[in-house]
């Protein structure tokens, strides 16, 4: 009966030590636990990359990395149910990159520009008889004369002003017109003819007074003998008396002694 009940008692002590340990299962901390995915730092262009290896498929790399798998598929041109071939690269998303601006110690001094030239000025235009007719006048004897015609325009073909000229012993003035670049085109008066350029330009500064002069000259045929102008025919028209007057005294003096001899 000792022996039956010890080898029993063996029995069941190794029954024991066997089964309860399988029955009890792996112990906590040798169970198999999910590995975490790291999220790869992104490129400069902001997207995040995944090698795809053995054995992934696209719900599983939508499980592991938390990308909807409908994001992997427009991301990568894919279909869910394409096979994974090893080693392929996927795009999990795009971020935007950021770049750190440069700090700049100081600020540089901004150059100031230069303020545009501002004012006004005046213009006053003549027409002169050039007699001579070499363009230039001579105040002594080369009157200014009527009728001429003047416009005056900026370079950029704004007009400032018209006007025909009706007094013949001034020039006419333009004034508190803008400073700039001007353009001033002239007609003759009647029956003169230019001498000289209709159309001059001139720079116009702030404050000032340009004063510009057309040359023309009459067409009218002169006489001969009236080139000395108004005072040579007062002459002529003296002279024309003086020879009539001595005319008349000789006829007096010869009819004179016939009146006498018939008393």
């Amino acid at each position: 009966m000792r022996s039956l009940l010890s080898s029993i008692l063996i029995a069941v002590f190794f029954l024991t030590t066997a089964v309860i340990p399988a029955l009890a299962g792996p112990s906590g901390s040798a169970a198999l636990q999910p590995t975490a995915y790291q999220t790869a730092t992104p490129l400069a262009d902001g997207r995040i990359l995944y090698t795809v290896q053995d054995g992934d498929t696209l719900w599983k790399i939508s499980a592991i990395t938390g990308v909807p798998i409908d994001e992997l598929e427009r991301l990568n041109n894919i279909s869910r149910d394409d096979p994974l071939q090893v080693g392929k690269v996927l795009i999990l998303r795009v971020v935007t990159p950021t770049h750190a601006e440069p700090t700049l110690a100081f600020l540089p001094s901004a150059t100031p520009s230069p303020l545009p030239v501002t004012g006004k000025g005046t213009i006053c235009v003549s027409f002169f008889n050039d007699i001579n007719g070499d363009g230039s006048q001579n105040a002594d004897t080369e009157a200014l004369v009527a009728g001429g015609q003047v416009s005056v325009a900026l370079v950029n073909g704004t007009e400032v002003g018209n006007h025909t000229i009706d007094d013949p012993t001034e020039e006419y003035c333009f004034v508190d017109i803008p400073a700039g670049e001007y353009q001033i085109a002239a007609a003759s008066p009647k029956n003169f003819n230019p001498t000289g350029e209709m159309n001059k330009s001139l720079t116009l500064e702030a404050g000032a007074t340009a004063k510009i002069s057309f040359a023309v000259q009459t067409n009218t045929p002169v006489k001969p003998g009236d080139e000395g102008g108004g005072s040579g025919s007062l002459w002529v028209g003296l002279i024309g008396l003086a020879l009539l007057g001595g005319a008349g005294f000789m006829v007096y003096t010869m009819m004179k002694p016939r009146r006498m001899s018939r008393w």
